[in-house]
């Protein structure tokens, strides 16, 4: 994962193409190289739960501390709601941000072991049997 494609919000295979598409939408795919951003229904929910826990994260403390110093219940009320519409829009677009960045890293992972896995068992595997095997039936398989 690189950190400035994060910030900029750009695609994770590429780094170049960029991910939202106006404010709030996230395009199906890469412009530059295809990738899918997108790769399953609900992909993004996970990032949504943790962009909410973040956000309460950060403003139940302070609210308690307006609280205790007894602030005007006007400010007591508007805080946490300015705090949730403007740093949980923050935190919801860098946490579907980092979401498709560790996707991405995660399968780019997995797909590499697997490769590498089918590799190895197919240089292991036997090899195919010769014409001079299959004229000979003692190396036959005694159940075919």
């Amino acid at each position: 994962m690189k950190l400035k494609s994060i910030l900029l919000a750009r695609c994770p295979a590429c780094h170049e193409g960029k991910v939202w598409v106006g404010l709030f939408s996230i395009r199906p795919r890469c412009n530059v190289c295809d990738y899918n951003f997108h790769p399953e229904p609900g992909f993004y929910l996970g990032a949504i739960a943790i962009s909410f826990l973040l956000t309460a994260i950060f403003t139940i403390p302070p609210t308690i501390a307006l609280k205790f110093f007894e602030v005007d219940t006007e400010i007591l009320v508007l805080f946490p709601f300015l705090e949730f519409l403007f740093l949980g829009t923050f935190l919801m677009f860098y946490c579907k941000i980092i979401w498709l960045h560790v996707e991405h890293a995660m399968t780019h992972r997995l797909d590499s072991k697997q490769e590498n896995h089918l590799s190895r068992t197919q240089s292991t595997s036997p090899s195919k049997p010769t014409p001079q095997d299959q004229q000979n039936p003692k190396n036959q398989d005694p159940l075919s």
